[in-house]
């Protein structure tokens, strides 16, 4: 869907468009602080996390389809496991099989406008200093922007954030272009909320970015803004994670777990697939909802290709409770489950003036 919105708004747009991609932001949160924005909900994939979200947000292709299943999963043929941003390896002793490739590539937004003749930007310090193949994909096709902050160590605070996406898209903004562009914009308030929540930074960080989307919309631009996950208040419990250790280990696993913060599966020894779910269906308890992938599937939750089945544990555990054992614990929110604080996000629009006149 937002790809659709996306190339639809650039189509109609007299001077260009504006994409914030704001990373972390609610629904809710967005409805009581995007004041100036129309706002329409949208609903994230599954699981509900950056890698999966992203990809999806800007190729307009399925979870089940490009392979971007979590942070952490299994590359198809490999005996352990890759953590998909930095590359790095996770196995019971020395990996022997590489495996295929981590995720199927597809043409994104800044594909189908650089074939239509437009102009397509990337604005963003934090993705500027990824490299691999799943940075590679989601930017394919766009023009980086270099940012002067991109060379020092990156704040997470979330004003600062909001500070420095507003300055290095309006200094865009201000060029001349001969064809409407899109300029898309990471915006990164996950870090923050991973520690703080949805606190009063965070909330003077939306309303730079609206003030600010309002007065390039008063220009003439026109703007979005969408989310790829939402958060929700967590307190891991020490005796779940115990719980979750004694299970992902090589007595009853070929290699460790993956997933995504409240979202993480094993894979067990081939024929205890059953008694593994039903160990950790009895130990978890009312915290989380195992299932397999066929189970997945039924739910409509994400599609059992042979692209899903080949990453994705046999023993698939949701979190259900604030309580469920994430992989950091010393986050006080979290994400990759299925409740609607955070699968709930927002797509929001400024319209643009009648007037098209210059940035102020």
């Amino acid at each position: 869907m937002v790809t659709e919105v996306v190339a639809g708004t650039l189509r109609a747009a007299s001077r260009g468009l504006c994409v914030l991609a704001v990373d972390g932001l609610s629904l809710d949160v967005a409805e009581s602080a995007l004041s100036h924005a129309h706002i329409r909900p949208l609903r994230s994939t599954f699981p509900s996390t950056s890698t999966t979200a992203w990809l999806t947000a800007v190729t307009g292709t399925d979870p089940g389809r490009h392979g971007a299943v979590g942070m952490v999963y299994r590359a198809p043929g490999a005996d352990h496991v890759t953590h998909l941003v930095t590359g790095e390896t996770y196995g019971f002793g020395s990996p022997r099989s590489p495996g295929d490739a981590l995720l199927h590539t597809a043409p994104t937004l800044f594909d189908h406008a650089a074939a239509e003749g437009r102009p397509a930007l990337a604005i963003g310090a934090e993705l500027e200093r990824l490299t691999g193949p799943w940075v590679e994909a989601v930017l394919h096709g766009a023009r980086i922007v270099p940012s002067p902050a991109a060379g020092a160590p990156l704040t997470t605070d979330p004003v600062a954030v909001a500070e420095r996406t507003v300055r290095e898209v309006g200094a865009v903004l201000a060029r001349a272009f001969d064809t409407p562009p899109l300029v898309w914009a990471y915006v990164n308030l996950d870090d923050h909320i991973h520690r703080h929540g949805y606190d009063a930074r965070l909330r003077e960080a939306l309303l730079l970015l609206d003030t600010a989307a309002a007065r390039w919309a008063d220009a003439g631009w026109s703007v979005l803004a969408h989310a790829d996950h939402g958060q929700v208040e967590v307190t891991p419990s020490e005796a779940l994670a115990d719980v979750w250790a004694r299970l992902d280990a090589p007595a009853h696993c070929r290699m460790p777990g993956g997933g995504a913060g409240r979202v993480r599966w094993l894979h067990p020894l081939p024929g205890h697939e059953r008694r593994v779910a039903d160990m950790l269906r009895d130990r978890l308890a009312d915290h989380a909802l195992v299932l397999t992938p066929d189970e997945l599937h039924a739910r409509g939750l994400l599609t059992a290709t042979p692209a899903v089945r080949e990453r994705i544990g046999e023993v698939v555990a949701l979190a259900t409770s604030p309580h469920f054992p994430v992989p950091d614990p010393g986050v006080a929110w979290e994400h990759g489950s299925v409740s609607d604080g955070e699968t709930l996000v927002p797509l929001a629009s400024w319209n643009p003036a009648p007037d098209h006149s210059a940035l102020p």
